[in-house]
């Protein structure tokens, strides 16, 4: 017997890699979709101008899959992305670059600093000359056209161009300008993107009576702070059949009174300001597919009334102020944020959002009788402002929370309508929560009552509450 051979080597020698190597099929190769870091391809240089087989870049994972999409698809790419991006995809290739001089435009400056006008007048109307594609979307906030010569005539040469034809989105503001008779006219061009448009926004302009003002397609409008007689207003409504979303913001010049009489409308929003010319009246006389009625910030007077004839879908409602506006359900009275009369149930309504002067559970407690099928209770928690003044002028020294004049005790007082008031309240948030024995019994009542709520939210205001001793009383309840 022979001396036994021994390879010093670490591992199998070479001849039985060899024989396991000629008995084994080689292992598949799986494509990443990623090139891999690690690895280096296995190709002999043959000089700079050397090109990759398509099989070679797929399994390399450097195939560009996206430049192989429709174009249509491409510029739906190109008009997602931000404008710097999108303006960067022109060094891809020369289809990359045809794309974006064809693709839809949005032209959008909300973004910009107003007070540095980044993109000026002359900048805008060189893009619309110079772009082979159609636009989309045309927005000139307030403000914008306020330093310009002739901003009727600059708005008007803009909405001509060609580029804007096919446009679904449109919004301007004059800003604080003022014409020799009021305020400046609506572009007459404006009139030719009718049939197109699907979002409307107009501030700050009038509209002539008798004007034609049919928008078939328009879903969402917006008038800020424009003059238009009642009659117009009402024609322009019913122009248009597709309308889902109204704002009323600021004052409507000539129109103390809205009427609301549409089948499509879901969403109205009032915003008014206490001026001689504010809206006074909105009466939404049928609107069967009405679900949000919200009423913005500013102070709309108590003066102004919001009477709801019709409106069975109605789900949100809100935002309440603690003492305006006055508002008619059927028979039942709101006062801001205190029913006067609860004589009709309004089953639909499931949001409501209120603002309080003190947290109140008698008031709470009436809105449920008159929602009993409310889910989310939205609270506003008011604060009065301590003014000094100082050369003539009011200056806000400090806000403190008003003096809580409800004590919330209810386990006495509700012992009798606990058993029978059904709250289905599933989510309660309570703003600037100030931990006092009133709004803790205001909590407590909902805690051990509210059998399907969900989430009770409690932000406080810690410029006020955020003293070691207001945490530990905090606890100490707990």
């Amino acid at each position: 017997m022979g001396p036994a051979n021994y390879d010093l080597r670490s591992g199998p020698s070479q001849s039985s890699c060899r024989e396991k190597a000629r008995a084994e099929p080689p292992p598949a190769t799986i494509p990443l979709p990623f090139p891999n870091p690690h690895r280096r391809p296995r190709c002999r240089a043959v000089g700079a101008m050397e090109t990759v087989s398509r099989s070679k870049k797929c399994i390399l994972g450097e195939e560009d899959h996206i430049s192989r999409l429709p174009e249509a698809v491409l510029g739906d790419i190109v008009i997602l992305l931000p404008t710097r991006d999108g303006g960067r995809t022109q060094v891809l290739s020369s289809r990359w670059r045809l794309l974006w001089r064809s693709a839809p435009l949005n032209i959008d400056i909300h973004e910009r600093p107003l007070i540095r006008r980044i993109i000026s007048a002359g900048e805008i109307s060189s893009i619309l000359s110079s772009h082979l594609g159609p636009d989309r979307r045309f927005c000139i906030p307030t403000r914008y056209l306020e330093d310009d010569g002739d901003p009727t005539a600059t708005l008007d040469g803009w909405l001509r161009s060609p580029a804007l034809d096919g446009l679904q989105e449109l919004e301007f503001h004059y800003g604080s300008l003022r014409h020799s008779s009021g305020m400046p006219p609506l572009p007459p061009s404006a009139r030719r993107l009718w049939p197109t448009l699907c979002v409307a926004s107009f501030g700050a302009c009038s509209f002539l009576d008798g004007d034609a003002l049919h928008l078939p397609l328009l879903e969402q409008l917006s008038l800020m702070n424009v003059g238009i007689s009642e009659t117009s207003l009402h024609a322009f409504l019913a122009g248009c059949p597709s309308l889902q979303s109204l704002m009323l913001v600021e004052s409507i010049d000539s129109c103390s009174c809205i009427r609301i009489v549409s089948r499509t409308l879901r969403s109205i929003g009032v915003r008014t300001f206490w001026r001689e010319d504010r809206l006074q009246q909105l009466i939404i006389e049928d609107a069967p597919c009405l679900e949000r009625l919200v009423l913005l910030g500013g102070s709309s007077g108590e003066e102004m009334v919001i009477s709801v004839v019709s409106a069975p879908k109605l789900e949100i409602f809100g935002h309440l102020p603690a003492q305006c506006p006055r508002l008619e359900f059927g028979s039942t009275l709101f006062q801001g944020s205190c029913v006067v009369n609860s004589a009709m149930v309004m089953p639909s309504v499931k949001v409501l959002a209120l603002t309080h002067a003190d947290l109140s559970l008698d008031v709470v407690i009436g809105f449920m009788k008159c929602f009993p099928c409310l889910e989310n209770l939205y609270i506003k928690m008011k604060t009065t402002c301590n003014q000094i003044s100082c050369h003539n002028f009011y200056v806000p020294s400090a806000f403190v929370p008003t003096k809580p004049r409800e004590t919330n005790a209810w386990r006495r007082k509700y012992q009798n309508i606990i058993s029978t008031l059904d709250i289905r309240l599933k989510k309660i948030a309570v703003t600037t929560y100030r931990g006092n024995k009133a709004h803790a019994n205001f909590a407590s009542f909902f805690v051990l009552n509210a059998r399907v709520l969900q989430s009770m939210v409690l932000e406080v205001d810690v410029r006020h509450n955020n003293d070691k001793a207001w945490i530990e009383r905090q606890h100490a309840a707990d």
